[in-house]
């Protein structure tokens, strides 16, 4: 079967525009995997500052002051695992910032932590203190189990 010079043309122009998309899909996952790097470590920090205390070191819920709770705290590497394998972000991000009540959070026991955070960091900025949250939610995802 021979190609003709038109559709070998034609095909050479296809190629070169997959091979061109398909480079800056690539560099632009990069930057964004980068970036999420960034807002994962970030949400590490926050969470071994704010969340250890009662939730343990690695989240698995065993704490010194956990064992001393009414409402133990629940093991954050299983959120998928109690949720047929489903991570919800944005009910998770909830959760911590206090808006849907939980037991344990919202409580005299655990604070809603967006009131917190603006306390404890001055933090003013909405945009800021969503970021700051959906950074432990981010985290939260990366150690389930």
């Amino acid at each position: 079967m021979k190609i003709s010079h038109k559709k070998s043309i034609a095909l050479g122009n296809w190629v070169s525009a997959f091979v061109f998309v398909s480079t800056l899909v690539a560099f632009a996952m990069s930057c964004t995997s980068d970036s999420n790097k960034k807002d994962i470590a970030e949400g590490e920090e926050w969470f071994k500052s704010y969340c250890t205390p009662c939730h343990g070191e690695n989240g698995d819920g065993q704490s010194q002051i956990g064992y001393t709770m009414e409402t133990p705290p629940k093991n954050l590497r299983q959120i998928a695992k109690r949720r047929n394998g489903v991570f919800p972000d944005a009910e998770i991000s909830k959760i911590i910032a206090g808006v849907e009540n939980v037991p344990g959070h919202s409580t005299n026991v655990m604070p809603a932590w967006w009131d917190a955070f603006k306390k404890a960091e001055g933090i003013t900025d909405e945009k800021v203190l969503q970021a700051k949250i959906d950074h432990i939610t981010a985290y939260l995802k990366t150690i389930q189990e």
